[in-house]
């Protein structure tokens, strides 16, 4: 009985040795993996930039999310709660700046399920009229975006100035 014992002592320390050598973070089959990003998500922020760059309010607008949810916000405070009001800004805007110039680099873009995305990048904004001298912006952009009814459209905007005018 007693050499019984024994011999049950290197089998549960061996397997207690096995268990201690298991990765308690590997990857399971049951967990999901992330989706690829949606080429039409990257297509749809590009356009943006574009409508802003050809001073298209309403074609950039196109590109806004319309009714409950949508929100956008500048250095942390929320400037406009509807597609309507973002428009009428930028439309105010472009009569204001037309030789205003916007520019997006260092995209990142993480999907979060097949239809929704959130876009970071990193932004310089020239604000220029009538030939008079310029101020320039520089900061970080991230958009929420979602597919809605087909499209991929911009739920929450939020840009952030890094770098103020000079």
């Amino acid at each position: 009985m007693k050499f019984r014992h024994l011999m049950l002592i290197p089998v549960i320390g061996g397997s207690l040795l096995l268990a201690a050598c298991e990765n308690p973070f590997a990857p399971t089959g049951s967990s999901s993996s992330v989706p690829e990003v949606a080429p039409e998500a990257k297509a749809a922020i590009e356009q943006y930039v574009a409508k802003v760059n050809a001073h298209d309010a309403p074609g950039a607008g196109e590109l806004l999310a319309d009714g409950p949810g949508f929100v956008w916000i500048e250095n942390g405070e929320v400037v406009y709660e509807t597609k309507t009001a973002a428009v009428a800004a930028l439309t105010n805007y472009f009569a204001g700046f037309p030789e205003s110039h916007f520019e997006a680099y260092d995209m990142k873009i993480s999907m979060l399920t097949d239809e929704s995305a959130v876009a970071t990048f990193r932004y310089s904004q020239t604000v220029a009229a009538n030939g008079q001298s310029s101020l320039k912006f520089e900061g970080t952009m991230t958009l929420t975006l979602a597919q809605r009814d087909g499209d991929w459209k911009i739920v929450v905007g939020h840009r952030s100035a890094s770098k103020f005018p000079h």
